[in-house]
């Protein structure tokens, strides 16, 4: 399965014309780095930096990511030599959250406690969430 496909419907829909609309703007291609995680997964990169070797790249541990539900993705622009620009000073980024932000999606480029550059979230993945933690939904 694809990162893409690997979305909820709804969200996906939005995430490709998210993609659209930022390709537009920047004139560079965009892909999608991450989308659903396991729980496993997510609590792997969750240890990186912490009992595993590694940067620390995420505050959430397992469950407590919206990328668990598939409800978020990761993107990045890639450059003109066909390399990903995860540099901190592009300004795609900025295009970026604000056009996630205009469509009601959650940009991460302005969560609060740690800048997520790439992250878009849609809001409802705390819905899903608590369907999770009542029992009413199994996740992976």
């Amino acid at each position: 399965m694809s990162k893409i496909e690997s979305l909820e419907p709804e969200f996906r829909t939005k995430v490709e014309q998210l993609i659209a609309a930022i390709e537009n703007v920047t004139g560079r291609k965009w892909i999608i780095t991450a989308g659903r995680r396991t729980m496993a997964e997510q609590e792997a990169l969750y240890n990186q930096g912490r009992s595993t070797p590694g940067n620390i790249v995420t505050k959430a541990p397992a469950g407590s990511s919206a990328h668990n539900f598939g409800l978020a993705v990761d993107l990045v622009s890639i450059k003109e030599n066909g390399d990903a620009d995860w540099s901190d000073n592009y300004e795609g980024w900025k295009q970026l959250a604000d056009l996630a932000v205009e469509m009601g999606l959650t940009a991460g480029m302005y969560f609060k406690s740690l800048t997520d550059r790439p992250h878009v979230e849609d809001k409802s993945w705390k819905i899903a969430q608590g369907e999770w933690k009542a029992g009413r939904v199994h996740i992976a």
